[in-house]
């Protein structure tokens, strides 16, 4: 399966009339290394969600750490930009447009991203550089920006932007009589695969605003069905009303699905026209 198809399909992807949104894939390692992994290891990821009726704010924090012993390392360190994507015609499916108020930090210093170009074949879990025209590739857009990675010294990445959230319809088969409008935020970790060995920790602190609630949110234990939050909801820990954390340690999203994304869902039952606000 090509890797663009996995990230906005098996992720994203929702039964009836949908639309994803910008800003919920993670770092990964653009060239630079030998085999399907870079040299650099995600040590902890951080990410800090404020999730309302239509937008979502983030904070997202990324700790890596060079494994070379004798020498530091350069990385290019991507993000998948979809807005560039669907703008080139790649994303054939509704865009909630693109990400707002961008902000990326390096070690406490402000740095201004490039756009990158360029094509990958996604192999048992982890995406490999190709060539244009290659089969099986994928054309693909990052923010990218050039990162030094001493030696025994933890490196900061940081970006802060906010998004409109993705969405859309749910309509049963006999009609509108029971039709639910659903928005949601998704993050995927598949692209940390390819930094090196497992990830050690994720924690993601969900904040929810615009007066929603935990008991608000589209929970349904054990069905994983497209509309609904993931993972089910014994895996979160509900600190309030207004908030609750996932946590994952030392986990892999090559080979382990179950950590490859999550999601944060709000669905209402239409009690009128699906056009009407």
């Amino acid at each position: 399966m090509k890797r663009l198809a996995f990230l906005l399909f098996a992720s994203c992807a929702w039964a009836n009339d949908s639309g994803i949104h910008d800003g919920g894939d993670g770092p990964e390692p653009i060239g630079g290394r030998n085999g399907p992994e870079s040299v650099i290891r995600m040590v902890r990821e951080h990410l800090d969600i404020s999730f309302g009726k239509e937008e979502t704010s983030v904070r997202a924090t990324f700790v890596f750490l060079n494994t070379k012993k004798d020498a530091p390392a350069r990385q290019t360190v991507g993000f998948p930009d979809q807005a560039a994507m669907f703008k080139n015609g790649l994303v054939d499916t509704d865009f909630g447009g693109p990400i707002k108020d961008l902000v990326t930090v390096v070690n406490g210093r402000k740095r201004k991203s490039r756009k990158l170009h360029g094509w990958v074949k996604w192999r048992d879990g982890y995406d490999d550089p190709a060539k244009a025209g290659e089969e099986g590739a994928s054309e693909i857009f990052w923010h990218a920006i050039e990162v030094e990675f001493p030696v025994g010294k933890e490196v900061k990445v940081e970006r802060r932007y906010r998004v409109a959230n993705g969405g859309g319809i749910s309509v049963p088969p006999d009609g509108l009589d029971g039709t639910w409008v659903y928005t949601y935020f998704e993050y995927t970790t598949a692209t940390g695969g390819v930094w090196k060995g497992t990830i050690g920790q994720m924690i993601a602190d969900v904040k929810l605003i615009d007066g929603l609630r935990v008991d608000d949110l589209s929970w349904n234990a054990g069905t994983y069905l497209e509309e609904e939050v993931k993972p089910t909801r014994k895996h979160w820990h509900i600190q309030s009303p207004t908030k609750m954390q996932l946590v994952w340690k030392n986990f892999e999203p090559r080979t382990e699905r179950e950590h490859r994304d999550f999601r944060i869902v709000y669905k209402r039952k239409l009690k009128s026209d699906p056009d009407s606000k």
